[in-house]
């Protein structure tokens, strides 16, 4: 089937194809036929003044990943082989995109606020609206997924229940794009992510807020959430990938997971992805019984998960994703001074680009920027990631400039 799409939503994994239209009279109309393989193509053709293109929706990592054309999903083994694509140079400025993602992120949480009030008081869901926000997170992910991961991390957001699924959301998106996952796969994790934690709308709030250890009765109560949120969202037209993915995403590796006990490669891999980003996003937000973990020692958490929780290989991906510095950390360089993560440097993690903030004394300094390093970066080398709350300091302050 072909379908015409505006150039900004194209992604890797579209397969384009010649309408046979006049270059003359539809001159901004890309036809170079063949399967769009990399963000970098994406890119040169965006890049190329193009508005508009032709796609076959039947071929293509597109077509392969959607239900009933082919393999329902790829193997999570075939993807953790092809390992983390690495990042691109983003095709939009960090300080550009986020003037975007603020936009998209808080459309997100209004409507999350909005879609899980409907399921709690048992209203008709409209899922219109979140397809096409998803749509939207895959765009801003595409162009730079610093912007949407950094809005997910840094800044205070409503409470816990809204933002937790939309940050599980970018969270997946964005590390689905470093494995090359296609378009409809993306968008698949997008939805599953979004409400996977649709079911905990039957849990009692004082059994989720709770901060000491429940009660085997309690806990079934929670466990039944993944089922219920498949319940919920069935019947309503989303792809079986999308509902597994928020039935299957607290199973484990080893088979010790709930609700159904499934292990190894009977997981759907969407929720192999969406259950790391969920972990790490609970371990990193600030919740009614716990403070936020810093990210450096989150990801350390989920590497003592590899291999028994989660499958060979899929930890470490996501490691090498996020870097051991995400973007907007706060730190204490070598010299003693203070300065903010301000871009990633894939090729040198532990040396990414900075902006210098702050002197030793924590005084602040006019912002000056430290190109990344490519090789040991002496007095600015980062000695320890902080915590910004802890000193009263927004990181989006310094990173819009």
């Amino acid at each position: 089937m072909l379908q015409k799409i505006d150039i900004k939503t194209l992604v890797p994994g579209m397969y384009v194809v010649d309408s046979g239209l006049s270059w003359l009279e539809h001159p901004y109309l890309y036809s170079q036929e063949g399967e769009v393989r990399s963000l970098g193509a994406v890119r040169e053709i965006q890049a190329g003044g193009y508005t508009e293109v032709f796609i076959d929706t039947e071929r293509g990592d597109f077509a392969r990943t959607r239900i009933g054309t082919g393999p329902q999903q790829p193997s999570l083994v075939e993807l953790l082989a092809r390992g983390p694509a690495g990042r691109e140079a983003p095709s939009v400025p960090l300080a550009k995109e986020l003037e975007t993602a603020r936009v998209v992120y808080r459309d997100c949480l209004c409507i999350a606020r909005e879609f899980l009030g409907d399921a709690k008081a048992c209203r008709e869901m409209d899922l219109a609206v979140p397809v096409s926000l998803v749509d939207a997170v895959i765009s801003s992910a595409v162009r730079n997924p610093d912007a949407l991961l950094a809005l997910c991390k840094l800044r205070s957001h409503d409470v816990y229940t809204f933002t937790h699924g939309v940050n599980v959301s970018v969270l997946s998106v964005a590390f689905g794009t470093s494995l090359g996952i296609g378009a409809q796969g993306l968008k698949e994790l997008g939805l599953a992510g979004l409400f996977h934690d649709l079911g905990k709308t039957g849990v009692a709030d004082v059994i989720l807020n709770k901060p000491g250890r429940l009660t085997p009765g309690e806990f079934h109560q929670v466990k039944a959430h993944p089922g219920l949120g498949r319940e919920l969202l069935e019947g309503r037209g989303l792809p079986e990938a999308v509902l597994r993915g928020v039935a299957e995403h607290h199973e484990k590796w080893g088979g010790t997971g709930y609700p159904a006990g499934l292990a190894g490669e009977d997981v759907h891999a969407w929720a192999r992805i969406i259950g790391v980003a969920d972990v790490f996003d609970a371990l990193t937000s600030r919740r009614a019984y716990k403070n936020a973990m810093l990210p450096t020692r989150a990801l350390g958490v989920l590497y003592g998960m590899r291999d028994r929780d989660y499958p060979p290989g899929l930890v470490e991906c996501f490691i090498k994703f996020m870097g051991p510095y995400p973007v907007g950390s706060f730190v204490r360089l070598g010299s003693g001074e203070y300065a903010f993560v301000r871009t990633s440097n894939p090729g040198r993690p532990l040396f990414p680009e900075l902006l210098l903030a702050f002197d030793a004394a924590m005084r602040p300094v006019p912002p000056r920027v430290l190109p990344a390093a490519s090789a040991a970066a002496g007095p600015w080398a980062i000695a320890e990631a902080l915590d910004p709350a802890a000193f009263g300091i927004d990181p989006m302050d310094y990173l819009v400039h």
